[in-house]
């Protein structure tokens, strides 16, 4: 009786285990950058590089002119790069962690500079031309 009620216990801590690790480990993948609010003007968005919060390399710039967020990642002190958050498998949104860009729906990754890392995307996300005057980061959209 003792070895059942041993084994039964031992179980349910392991369930216990794996399930809190799933969890932490999902909400890792889910998490997302800082969101800033833009509006579009001259075919441009402009973010200040302010804008990042410490240890984190990218922000996501939302605009209603836009069905899909930017993400705006930066390289090193003086290079930043612009993605639009539209998978290229089927048009989902895709989201970002401190690894990866990723779409849910069906698996795709991307690095960030957007290239297609995993399948079954085989088309990189579009990309922005983004330019640097002091600290202001100006990504131009056409």
């Amino acid at each position: 009786m003792q070895r059942r009620k041993f084994l039964k216990t031992s179980c349910t801590v392991c369930v216990g285990s794996l399930a809190g690790i799933a969890t932490l480990s999902l909400l890792e993948s889910c998490a997302t950058g800082k969101i800033v609010k833009k509006e579009i003007s001259n075919d441009t968005l402009t973010v200040s590089t302010a804008d990042f919060e410490v240890n984190k390399s990218f922000i996501i710039v939302r605009s209603s002119g836009l069905s899909y967020d930017v993400l705006v990642n930066k390289m090193d002190a003086t290079h930043y790069t612009a993605i639009l958050m539209q998978c290229t498998h089927y048009d989902n949104p895709v989201f970002a962690n401190n690894k990866e860009i990723f779409c849910p729906s069906h698996g795709s990754k991307f690095d960030f500079s957007g290239k297609v890392k995993i399948e079954p995307a085989t088309v990189n996300l579009k990309s922005y031309r983004t330019e640097l005057k002091e600290n202001t980061i100006t990504i131009f959209l056409k």
